[in-house]
């Protein structure tokens, strides 16, 4: 059975409480990668109480300008005129930014958070771990409401999810249709089983290859959106990344594995549309793909020309 995304009114009313309670503090996580701005209006009208760069080794440095940015929030930011927009701009996008409500003070979230944005590949091998990301963070923790993950089977062990979830009451995000998304931990016992798991955090293969392919449909939109953007003019953007997806998924029917041929049918399928499933020249070239008897370059080669 598939869980519904979490209603508007009911995550306002959520945010509302969690404001006026006293033993939790509101925070927001802003991507300034994704916008500059949208700092700039946390802060406007003192919603914003202090906040600093999460990433360690960009503080003080030029990085900052691209990195992720812990706020404290006010309790009076529920009730500034500002927060609608700033509601508004989470569901239009929704990679700008989460909120979250934790009984840790400032200091000690950030201290938390901070601890995760490095990782340990399985050959020891440390990089940056966009967690922050919604859509990697819905993949990390298995959102089963959100409907538009690609890979939609937690990444993270109970313990590691309990363990980046710790001392956080609940965590909001928007999914890629807009809708607000709501984590909540889960059991005291996982809770307690946390602090097992030692930081930096270290990846088995499975789930450095659960966390590639999550990235595989945003990949191929952007080498669409760098080369042939206007394959894409027709397509609305709030679905774009579906209709990409799809066409992945349907290559990987045919057998097509390889990113450059992944792509290149990607991209036939943009200009093809229906005839893709529907010409007889086209639907028996790409038989003859999904049998190893021809490339796809090959096929490609023999498409009717449009």
């Amino acid at each position: 059975m598939k869980i519904a995304p979490l209603e508007v009114s009911t995550f306002e009313s959520n945010l509302a409480t969690a404001f006026d309670n006293q033993n939790l503090t509101c925070y927001a996580i802003i991507d300034k990668a994704q916008d500059k701005t949208l700092l700039e209006k946390f802060e406007k009208g003192g919603i914003g109480v202090r906040g600093k760069c999460m990433l360690p080794a960009a503080l003080d440095s030029e990085a900052e300008d691209y990195a992720p940015y812990l706020l404290e929030l006010s309790p009076l930011a529920a009730d500034s005129e500002i927060w609608p927009s700033i509601l508004r701009a989470g569901a239009e996008h929704p990679a700008s930014f989460t909120l979250l409500a934790s009984r840790f003070s400032f200091d000690t979230l950030w201290e938390h958070l901070a601890a995760f944005t490095e990782i340990l590949l399985p050959d020891d091998t440390d990089m940056i771990f966009a967690f922050w990301d919604p859509a990697v963070l819905g993949t990390l923790t298995g959102q089963a409401s959100d409907l538009t993950l690609h890979v939609p089977a937690p990444v993270l062990s109970e313990r590691q999810r309990a363990r980046l979830l710790l001392g956080i009451s609940v965590w909001w995000y928007w999914d890629r249709d807009g809708n607000p998304q709501q984590i909540l931990p889960r059991t005291n016992a996982e809770a307690a089983a946390a602090h097992l798991v030692s930081l930096p955090l270290k990846l088995t293969q499975v789930q450095v290859d659960m966390l590639v392919e999550a990235g595989v449909p945003d990949q191929l939109l952007s080498m669409v959106m760098e080369n042939q953007p206007q394959l894409l003019w027709d397509i609305p953007v709030s679905q774009r990344y579906r209709v990409i997806e799809q066409h992945l998924l349907d290559a990987r029917k045919l057998k097509i594995f390889g990113m450059r041929d992944i792509l290149n049918y990607t991209c036939s399928a943009l200009i093809y549309a229906d005839a893709l499933h529907t010409d007889v020249t086209i639907v028996a070239l790409l038989e003859q793909v999904k049998d190893g008897k021809i490339s796809f370059d090959k096929a490609m080669e023999q498409f009717p020309r449009t």
